[in-house]
């Protein structure tokens, strides 16, 4: 990072190398401390693991910033959408406050435009993400598991952003799949 400048750098999952994966698993494992969230110290990715990656890294080359796409498709009156499932959104402590969620959403986006998907999803806080064009909806159904290890189906509240002029659909609209 010079100047004020930020390189955000595109990784696929496919080539990410041990000593990759220790530095990937470091920075979520910081980010993130809820007590679920030590499957980090095992793997890099919460429930599945995705394809796609974008992280930035500081003058020494350590990862600062991460965040990590699915691509999945939603089901809504009998159509399919393609969606860039964005999960493990991070900054690390020390580099907080400067932009850089909103700059790597901004290269998730153009990617995800270029590659015909038709929305950005996540589970994530209005406050964080509606100044990056996200909208909250409440008609998501998603695949679940219950208590006891049984299979259900469960309705979460997700952040949407529009890749296209197509609208985000007003019916229920199926996420085959858990959450990411």
């Amino acid at each position: 990072m010079k100047n004020n400048e930020i390189d955000i750098e595109y990784l696929a999952d496919s080539s990410v190398n041990a000593a990759l994966d220790a530095q990937i698993r470091q920075l979520l494992t910081t980010c993130f401390t809820k007590p679920e969230d030590v499957v980090f110290k095992d793997r890099r990715y919460f429930i599945e693991p995705y394809p796609h990656r974008w992280v930035i890294r500081d003058t020494q080359a350590s990862l600062v910033a991460h965040i990590g796409v699915h691509e999945k498709t939603v089901e809504a009156d009998a159509r399919h959408f393609r969606i860039g499932g964005i999960a493990e959104v991070c900054v690390h402590p020390d580099y907080r406050r400067r932009g850089f969620v909103k700059k790597m959403l901004a290269c998730v986006h153009d990617w995800l435009v270029r590659n015909e998907f038709d929305f950005a999803v996540l589970f994530g806080d209005p406050r964080i993400y509606n100044s990056s064009g996200y909208v909250q909806v409440n008609n998501l159904i998603h695949d679940d598991v219950t208590a006891t290890g049984e299979s259900c189906t469960s309705q979460s509240p997700v952040m949407v952003r529009p890749l296209t002029e197509t609208p985000w659909p007003g019916g229920q609209v199926y996420l085959p799949g858990p959450k990411f």
